[in-house]
């Protein structure tokens, strides 16, 4: 049977855990931008040069604290011109790019005949000692705008664009804990 239209579902989800504990930091799914998602579909069947997940972006700027010291989420960005509500650290995921070989990397996976779902999973490691200038410890900072205090997170492509937003609780990104990062696009075509 022939089909001259498609309908596409793209579900993001995105897992951060401690690396040694295994403890879970985040596990949620996220908003997808529609609009850059389907340039960059656009541009990787084109072979265009920003055609493809390039990096992860994290933020502090999700969430905030209201006069009754409640945690507010703000909304994922998602439409038009988006970025994190503030990029404090952006690891680069594209491991074929970088020139040595690297814990992070973008993979995709077919579903098994005959289902019509494929799995893209970018992860990524952030040691010990990353990024540079965290502190020695988490919960050690009293600063709830501390630069690695995440928040938020993204995927984007080599020029920028942002693919999905995702907001979540704060945690503290420090020297005591290295982290690792599992986000699945998992994309159904119907």
């Amino acid at each position: 049977m022939m089909r001259d239209e498609l309908q596409v579902r793209v579900k993001g989800h995105l897992l951060i855990r401690d690396s040694v504990t295994g403890e879970v930091l985040v596990d949620k799914c996220n908003a997808i931008h529609p609009q850059n998602l389907a340039q960059t579909f656009a541009r990787g069947l084109a072979r265009d040069a920003n055609g493809y997940l390039f990096k992860l972006s994290f933020g502090n700027g999700g969430t905030f604290y209201n006069s009754s010291s409640q945690i507010v989420y703000r909304p994922p960005n998602v439409v038009g011109n988006a970025d994190l509500y503030n990029v404090t650290y952006e690891v680069q995921i594209d491991d074929q790019s970088a020139g040595t070989p690297s814990t992070n990397s973008v993979v995709s996976s077919p579903s098994p005949s005959p289902a019509i779902t494929s799995l893209v999973t970018a992860t990524a490691q952030l040691n010990a000692n990353e990024p540079a200038g965290q502190g020695i410890a988490d919960n050690v900072t009293t600063n709830l705008l501390a630069p690695f205090i995440f928040d938020e997170a993204g995927l984007k492509t080599p020029d920028g664009l942002l693919l999905s937003h995702i907001v979540f609780s704060p945690f503290e990104k420090a020297a005591n804990r290295a982290i690792q990062i599992i986000y699945d696009l998992t994309i159904s075509v119907s």
